[in-house]
């Protein structure tokens, strides 16, 4: 499979890109992610450099003993200290945004393609929060006590990934309510369905995978051309 080949667009002026980047890479066992080099740079080098190409603002939250060293990784991008969760570090992200829309790229991802990016973006405008989901490749099963309880077919069910959008203001509601409430959540879409409201599933991509464990490490050698 041949990487994309990067679109000629301007940024879009009225979209922030948030990018956590805050943690401490406690399961890869390698030290923060947004440090670690593949292809000879930072994967958080490689992502802002990505996301400046298709959002007029992009703020990076960083671990703060690390913070003096995003004007040179990350040249055009903002950097500021994350919390002491990741839903701390989106709340911090947010308070920084000066946009109407926002976009949160976990660098955990870093093989997202611009093209999703913006398709992710597009969608939120139109319905107020989208995020990308992959379909899986077989059905899924729900387990209950080492017992299946309910199955779905493949297209009924979908993988949460990032890129996630959102209306400013929404998740500024969403973030104030989860604090009120005491929600703790993985991902942040999974706040805002607590709250009710709908999230448009744009397709994912294979290609983007997580980089939480040694072999999500060693597969993503193989797809150092996704990095740009």
């Amino acid at each position: 499979m041949n990487a994309p080949v990067p679109a000629e667009e301007s940024p879009l002026s009225d979209l922030s890109i948030l990018i956590p980047a805050a943690g401490c890479g406690e399961r890869l066992g390698r030290g923060p992610k947004a440090f670690l080099e593949l292809g000879g740079k930072p994967l958080v080098s490689w992502l802002a450099r990505k996301a400046l190409g298709v959002a007029s603002e992009v703020i990076i939250a960083v671990p703060p003993e690390h913070l003096d060293r995003m004007p040179a990784l990350c040249p055009g991008c903002r950097g500021i200290p994350g919390g002491a969760t990741r839903q701390d570090t989106i709340a911090l992200l947010v308070g920084a945004s000066t946009r109407p829309w926002l976009l949160v790229q976990d660098v955990a991802r870093p093989f997202a393609t611009a093209g999703l990016m913006r398709a992710v973006a597009a969608a939120a405008k139109e319905t107020g929060v989208a995020g990308a989901f992959l379909e899986p490749e077989v059905p899924i099963a729900r387990i209950e006590g080492g017992f299946v309880g309910e199955h779905f077919r493949r297209d009924q069910v979908g993988l949460f990934q990032a890129p996630q959008a959102f209306d400013r203001n929404l998740l500024l509601r969403v973030l104030a309510e989860a604090t009120a409430r005491g929600w703790f959540e993985q991902s942040t879409l999974q706040l805002v369905l607590r709250t009710g409201l709908r999230v448009r599933a744009i397709p994912g991509e294979n290609t983007n995978i997580k980089l939480t464990t040694e072999r999500d490490w060693n597969l993503a050698a193989s797809l150092k051309e996704w990095l740009a």
